[in-house]
């Protein structure tokens, strides 16, 4: 990484708004943007933090190519920790580049994905967790997941694997103080009842972020939900009904739906990205055929089915095999068309899947649309009121880690157990302050920052 070139890049979107924002880092970002920039007015200078209405002009043409405000943040009080300049121009494509071009010939080089933010974090104005929360804050699909990216772009995983860190250190502190000064009067020693007492006090705060991760990643990514049905037993109309719009298209001809279609829903906070398939049944007709090909290969990765059945037609025989054929998915049974059910077909219905979860609705008439919300949210979370920790763990390069770190203290245990000297527990302490300073980023190698940083977008 080379800190002394100067990047710039579009901040904002592709495509046509009413602001387009560029962004410019490094030693010479304000000699380059003062080459290109007229203001309006004159200043003896132009102060941090402050904008200003100006011409971005070609010298040398002596033409416009945009009216503009102007923001200079000088370092080190800048996101990047270098001086930043931002110019707002026009949200036009073409404006937008003959700007970067300008600036281009101006010395800067075109930024890398997510070369801001890692220059963020080399500058020290961040860590590694709060630069990887950046791009969960800009994904995140709703309240929930957003606060989520908040809490660690704010720093708190951070401080808490910090203080597991200091916790270690302390603990190795005083074993290597024994054993490097045994025959010291003043040195206190540390009793092998005290060592298990914090060394379990230690995996009790691994396992208890561990133990986040499953809703977090929910939080973070979704769950992947396929609509499961025979044919027109009302799986379109069910995707309509939860997304409160008419995605699909529903008519009562059997294979209507051939493709898939794809949508996110905000189910009580969790990205349910649902997915309405095509019936499932023996047909010649070759185009639905292919859909019901691409329906299994979804359901394979998959971690959700909302099967529909169709409750009025008090005919199950066919549903029951399709189900046979689905395993290791978490299953709602969905029972349509209640409005023109008979109490039979109803009874029946109940006793056939009464040792599966369940919901009754119609989805033409939007009956049982909460009730089935609320099944959706507890069989995916495991419980009916979920109420979000103060710290969570939904990055699986966290997860591998702190997995890493918690088996190098249970490793330390069983040196304790087993009686080995000092030195063993020791080697695995160590282990595991290593392994919790990745997080962060305290130790972290060129290739890792790369992977990490090449999924962000250019200009963040």
């Amino acid at each position: 990484m080379i800190l002394s070139d100067t990047i710039c890049a579009i901040a904002t979107p592709f495509g046509e708004g009413g602001i387009g924002i560029i962004r410019i880092s490094g030693s010479d970002a304000k000699k380059i943007a003062y080459a290109v920039f007229r203001p309006k007015r004159q200043y003896k200078r132009f102060e941090s933090r402050r904008l200003y209405y100006g011409t971005i002009l070609n010298p040398a043409y002596n033409t416009s190519l945009d009216d503009v405000l102007m923001a200079v943040m000088e370092r080190p009080k800048s996101f990047t920790g270098e001086d930043v300049v931002e110019f707002q121009c026009h949200g036009g494509q073409l404006v937008l580049q003959r700007v970067i071009e300008l600036i281009l010939r101006h010395g800067a080089r075109l930024a890398e994905p997510g070369e801001f933010t890692k220059r963020a974090f080399l500058n020290s104005k961040i860590d590694l967790a709060q630069a990887e929360s950046v791009i969960d804050l800009i994904r995140a699909k709703t309240d929930l997941s957003l606060r989520a990216a908040r809490i660690q772009m704010e720093g708190q995983l951070s401080q808490k694997i910090n203080l597991i860190k200091e916790d270690i250190v302390d603990l190795l502190v005083h074993i290597e103080a024994e054993l490097d000064f045994s025959d010291e009067e003043d040195v206190t020693g540390i009793s092998d009842l005290e060592i298990e007492k914090r060394l379990n006090g230690i995996k009790n705060e691994t396992q208890k972020l561990l133990s986040t991760y499953e809703e977090g990643r929910i939080l973070k990514e979704g769950i992947s939900c396929v609509i499961l049905g025979r044919p027109n037993v009302g799986k379109s109309s069910l995707l309509n009904l939860l997304l409160k719009e008419e995605r699909a298209i529903v008519t009562p001809i059997p294979g209507t739906t051939r493709d898939i279609i794809e949508e996110i829903v905000n189910i009580k906070g969790i990205p349910l990205r649902l997915m309405d398939t095509a019936g499932l049944r023996e047909t010649q007709d070759e185009v639905e055929s292919i859909g019901i090909r691409f329906t299994m290969k979804r359901l394979e990765a998959s971690q959700m089915v909302l099967f529909v059945v169709d409750i009025s037609s008090n005919n199950f025989e066919e549903d029951i095999k399709i189900l046979e054929k689905i395993f290791n998915k978490k299953i709602i049974v969905i029972g349509n068309k209640i409005d023109i059910a008979d109490k039979k077909a109803q009874d029946s219905f109940r006793k056939i899947f009464k040792r599966m979860t369940k919901v009754e609705i119609s989805a033409l008439l939007d009956r049982g649309a909460e009730e089935l919300r609320q099944t959706i949210y507890t069989e995916a979370m495991g419980q009916k009121v979920y109420e979000l920790p103060d710290i969570i763990i939904s990055n699986v390069r966290h997860k591998n880690i702190l997995e890493q770190a918690d088996k190098a203290v249970a490793k330390a245990e069983e040196a304790l157990k087993d009686r080995l000297s000092g030195e063993f527990i020791a080697v695995e302490l160590k282990e595991a302050i290593e392994r919790l300073g990745e997080i962060t980023g305290a130790i972290t190698t060129e290739d890792v920052l790369d992977r990490i940083f090449s999924q962000f977008c250019i200009g963040k």
